[in-house]
């Protein structure tokens, strides 16, 4: 099996044609360390009793790093649309659909998950507050406990599905450059 070397081992450059271009990776790298932020948070949340200040603080880190993710998830789009992807690197073509679905199925959950925390937030009659501004976002639905209730079970469930799409979407990336030696990683990596 041929022998791969690990990503900061690897000096000869790609080509521009062949890679992402520095604003793709820009959004890539800022969305996902959004989502691991708003996912750490979430997790951390649960750590402190209701009431506490440090639970209200890993809420607040959790909902503004999800408004981020869509603040930029709808530019990170349009340039995907705009600018298109570098041809896939050689492989069958079963690989490069599955590839193109996993990029379109990762768009819809960074665009989906936001809007479905913001919908809950409302539902449950709060207002998101930007943070040191003290500016009230609008609320997007009036209160509505039953709202509330289903939003945020569809939120919760389908951020359990989120995890498991990182996860593929991690592991296929991992899969190509120690597995397969092509240049999939390096692509998005610098």
């Amino acid at each position: 099996m041929k022998r791969v070397q690990p990503l900061q081992a690897m000096s000869f450059p790609l080509e521009a044609s062949r890679r992402y271009d520095r604003l793709a990776r820009f959004f890539h790298w800022a969305v996902f360390l959004l989502v691991a932020a708003a996912y750490a948070a979430i997790e951390l949340k649960g750590f402190f009793p209701k009431g506490a200040p440090t639970r209200s603080l890993a809420m607040s880190v959790h909902e503004w790093a999800g408004m981020l993710v869509l603040v930029l998830a709808a530019p990170r789009l349009l340039w995907r649309l705009v600018r298109g992807a570098p041809a896939p690197e050689p492989g069958p073509r079963w690989m490069h659909w599955a590839g193109e679905a996993m990029h379109w199925v990762l768009y819809a959950f960074i665009l989906a998950q936001p809007v479905l925390g913001l919908l809950t937030v409302n539902a449950g009659g709060h207002l998101l507050t930007l943070p040191v501004l003290g500016i009230d976002l609008p609320a997007v639905v009036g209160t509505d406990p039953g709202l509330k209730d289903l939003l945020k079970e569809i939120h919760e469930t389908i951020g359990t599905a989120f995890y498991l799409v990182i996860g593929l979407h991690a592991m296929a990336a991992l899969f190509h450059h120690y597995m397969l030696g092509d240049n999939t990683l390096r692509r998005i990596w610098r």
